[in-house]
């Protein structure tokens, strides 16, 4: 008599819900590596509630917190842990250099969100409208955006933005065009859509920020912008935060305490407290080597803004060098740009706690761009995305 053998899998031995769980606790490699394991796996995996449930459960896993540290030289990733003089983590294979379905384009890193990183390409064949690329290097994916309805003459009329609605579970791109003697305008895409750029016909006529630096905090871009008013004798420079909420796609004032002006308007970030706590934040430049950090502790209330702490260089007027804000890490550290001439060439980190500068990165690299990064699983199962 012939015996038949009997083929078990996985599931046999483990119920699918103790599966889910231990796959929940895996890094994001060693969950890709499982998703070819069988299609049970794969099929669970590629779930939209398990991406977005082992997302939470990354974001709140203080061992892998990192900073997203791009340069001209190099796309890398830093832990972000003081104690460990935040030391680099990973090397990130840059999409555009290393694949064929990018060829001929140059990528500039313009946000980060949850695991995926917002490049804006330009072509070096003198495309008008060149695309926009939503990357995931942990799962080595990436996605075009769709044309935007209007070209422009040249790249630095536009800006890009990236952003996670909770409310509805979806990413979405912000593009604000801004050509000499027009209105500015906004629009804004849907992942979950995946359709064409909305065009918002709400913009105020006002509303021009003074830079493309800003802040996301309580589910809406933040940016400063400035506006002559006339005064008694003179014109008067007043500035004002402008705010998009991303829920409802409204535009919004956002006020702040008088005075933030003084030799240069201030600089907008967001600033991580204790805990989760997310502020909306100003660094009021108080000459070339000082600054002061303000926050909006209770979003909204103007009355709420308080100074946490001053970062300042001593030292004598001669040997002093310019600094400004570059950035800030979960962690509680201020990074700074420093030179001298107006050349803010190299980087350290303040602690506000013991007032000190440390090195900071490679200083070698010209960074353009940080921000906190978690990896995660988000596009994968997407379909119209490539991998590299």
């Amino acid at each position: 008599m012939k015996i038949q053998k009997q083929q078990w899998g996985v599931e046999e031995y483990f119920p699918e819900e103790i599966i889910d769980k231990i796959l929940l606790k895996l890094p994001v490699t060693d969950v890709i590596r499982c998703s070819a394991v069988c299609k049970l796996w794969n099929s669970l995996i590629k779930n939209p509630t398990f991406i977005q449930t082992h997302l939470k459960n990354q974001t709140h896993d203080a061992v892998s917190k990192r900073l997203l540290l791009i340069s001209r030289q190099s796309y890398d990733l830093h832990w972000d842990n003081p104690a460990a003089l935040f030391g680099q983590c990973s090397n990130l294979r840059n999409p555009i250099r290393n694949s064929n379905w990018t060829k001929g384009m140059v990528g500039e890193v313009v946000g980060t969100c949850n695991g995926l990183v917002c490049l804006a390409v330009s072509s070096i064949h003198g495309d008008p409208c060149p695309p926009v690329i939503l990357w995931n290097p942990s799962i080595r994916k990436f996605g075009f955006l769709p044309s935007p309805s209007r070209a422009v003459d040249c790249y630095r009329y536009e800006s890009y933005y990236l952003c996670y609605d909770s409310r509805i579970d979806d990413y979405k791109v912000v593009r604000i065009v801004r050509e000499p003697y027009c209105q500015v305008e906004v629009e804004v895409w849907s992942l979950a859509s995946g359709s064409a750029w909305k065009s918002l016909n709400n913009v105020p006529a006002d509303f021009s920020p003074i830079t493309s630096r800003h802040a996301f905090v309580n589910g809406a871009f933040h940016w400063v912008q400035s506006r002559l008013t006339r005064g008694e004798e003179e014109e008067e420079c007043t500035v004002s935060v402008v705010a998009l909420d991303m829920v409802d796609e409204s535009f919004r004032n956002v006020e702040i305490r008088q005075g933030f002006w003084r030799d240069s308007p201030p600089i907008i970030s967001r600033y991580h407290g204790d805990g989760d706590q997310c502020w909306l934040a100003l660094s009021e430049i108080q000459g070339i080597s000082c600054f002061d950090l303000w926050v909006m502790k209770d979003y909204g209330v103007a009355e709420s803004w308080t100074k946490l702490f001053s970062v300042r260089l001593l030292g004598s007027p001669e040997e002093e060098p310019c600094i400004e804000p570059f950035g800030f890490t979960k962690s509680g550290q201020v990074v700074v740009r420093m030179g001298r001439d107006g050349e803010l060439n190299s980087f350290k980190s303040y602690d506000p706690k013991d007032k000190q500068f440390r090195d900071f990165g490679n200083q070698a690299y010209d960074y353009y761009f940080m921000d906190s990064f978690v990896e995660s699983l988000v596009l994968l199962g997407q379909t119209n995305v490539f991998s590299y």
